[in-house]
């Protein structure tokens, strides 16, 4: 079959189950009591992030690295690019409305983007059970972060609370939450199946244009993996759920590099991933420092308000396009 149509029929696939699972997310948040917050940062955070591991596992286990780490810097890169379509339906500058805990989660995105861009610099040909050394770093860093990550603030629990419906029975409670967690369980299993055939079909893809792995992992599958928090950004910043849209980008950028060390096991050989990374893919994860950083200072200024459209995503719109040029002109 014509790649181009696996590619966009998967990625409609991804579009609706990612609309599905956010409800599902929010749904269960209600019917669990664990929270808007909690489900937001870590369960939904890393519930739209299926995509990338299904996609670059895959492409991993086919031998096609460069695209396994494409898509993992490029979707970081274009979450980041969410933030300013996001801004597009809000009624406030999103960043200087929110908690400044997002601070954290952003810091260590930087950290951990970091880490894997002196790994491709500085190549190490260490292995340990199955992967490289410096993706285990990234993996232990990841957990230790997310021990140590701040709580929401209760203001993000109130700018959620006008959505939140009479609490139900017990036995409603249960029975919602099975329904809930059955609607989970099947989106997230559309999605990675989606993920699988779109994987393949970008492999072609990039032989068929001659554009290469590196620029079509972090440009085109990256934004076809990215659907779910673009659908789940919208959804949340017109709810005004602020914190819930940043918490949701971020989070997804530091779970995303978590998937280093699954693409890192699914190669075959023993070469270590990131040691097979090219220059477009260091060009790529620095980018995504850069966007980070931008992040981090609109998230210290001030509180603003009003409609006019904020100096930050400007900036944020601008690196993206640069980098991308760049990344391209690196290969």
């Amino acid at each position: 079959m014509n790649p181009w149509v696996v590619f966009v029929v998967s990625a409609g696939v991804i579009i609706f189950a990612g609309r599905a699972l956010s409800n599902a997310s929010d749904e269960l948040a209600e019917r669990t009591g664990l929270g808007r917050a909690f489900i937001g940062s870590l369960l939904l955070a890393g519930a739209t992030s299926l995509p990338e591991v299904a996609a670059s596992g895959t492409a991993a286990f086919q031998g096609a690295g460069n695209l396994a780490m494409g898509n993992v810097f490029g979707s970081n890169i274009f979450n980041m690019l969410l933030l300013v379509i996001a801004q597009c339906f809000a009624a406030r500058p999103i960043l200087t409305n929110v908690s400044p805990t997002h601070v954290t989660t952003a810091a260590a995105g930087m950290l951990l983007s970091g880490i894997a861009a002196l790994s491709m610099v500085v190549r190490q040909p260490y292995a340990f059970l199955g992967a490289g050394l410096d993706t285990w770093i990234i993996a232990a860093t990841y957990i230790i972060i997310m021990r140590v990550l701040p709580g929401n603030e209760p203001e993000q629990q109130l700018e959620v609370a006008a959505t939140a419906e009479t609490p139900p029975t017990d036995r409603e409670s249960s029975s919602s939450a099975a329904g809930a967690w059955l609607k989970f369980a099947v989106s997230a299993g559309a999605i990675i199946a989606a993920g699988w055939y779109m994987s393949s079909a970008a492999d072609q893809i990039a032989v068929i244009t001659g554009l290469g792995q590196t620029f079509i992992g972090g440009t085109l599958l990256a934004g076809a993996t990215s659907l779910p928090e673009l659908t789940v950004s919208i959804f949340t910043v017109r709810m005004g759920a602020y914190d819930l849209t940043v918490g949701n980008v971020l989070g997804s950028n530091i779970f995303n590099m978590l998937i280093l060390l699954v693409s890192d096991l699914a190669q075959p050989g023993s070469v270590p991933l990131l040691s097979g990374g090219t220059t477009g893919q260091i060009v790529s994860a620095l980018v995504g420092l850069i966007l980070s950083g931008i992040v981090i200072v609109a998230l210290t200024m001030p509180r603003r308000e009003g409609r006019r459209f904020p100096w930050e995503m400007v900036a944020i719109g601008g690196a993206y396009l640069i980098g991308l040029r760049l990344i391209y002109l690196a290969g």
